[in-house]
């Protein structure tokens, strides 16, 4: 089974059901198969803080990985499939990386936890981890389901 290929028309065939006119096309590397969504209504398929596209991936995955365990593949043979639409997910991180150093600026000026709204766990991992190696803060995630979200601690240097 060529995983590739099954996630590309998994995608294609949920797209088409949702009547959505859009294009896909799938690269690979040694971490991930990305999916790349093209077309005219690429905005409803990132949907509001890209949460259509969010549960596309979910679904593809899900999917692809109850056909690749009936073909007998193991789940260590597979790679994580991701759905990204025009660039969206390259773009919101960067958005969300200056956000990060505008917060961790504050909670070292202010010497006060800097809380920031809900996001998902895909989100909350890019500010981690651009605030790993900044010198004065940490961060933690709190809170439960939909209300988690990260809080910005000062540190003493």
């Amino acid at each position: 089974m060529d995983i590739k290929a099954e996630s590309t028309t998994v995608l294609s065939a949920l797209l088409k059901h949702m009547e959505f006119e859009a294009e896909v096309s799938a690269t690979e590397d040694e971490e991930r198969i990305t999916l790349e969504v093209s077309g005219p209504e690429t905005g409803l398929v990132i949907g509001k803080k890209g949460q259509t596209l969010d549960a596309l991936q979910y679904l593809v995955n899900k999917i692809v990985s109850r056909a690749t365990a009936a073909a007998g593949i193991s789940e260590d043979d597979t790679k994580p499939i991701n759905v990204d639409a025009e660039g969206y997910r390259s773009r919101r991180a960067d958005t969300l990386i200056e956000l990060a150093q505008r917060l961790a600026e504050k909670a070292k000026r202010t010497r006060q936890a800097v809380e920031v709204d809900p996001m998902s766990a895909a989100d909350r991992r890019v500010i981690h981890v651009a605030l790993a190696d900044v010198a004065g803060v940490t961060t933690q995630s709190e809170g439960e389901g939909i209300y988690r979200h990260l809080v910005i601690i000062p540190t003493a240097e």
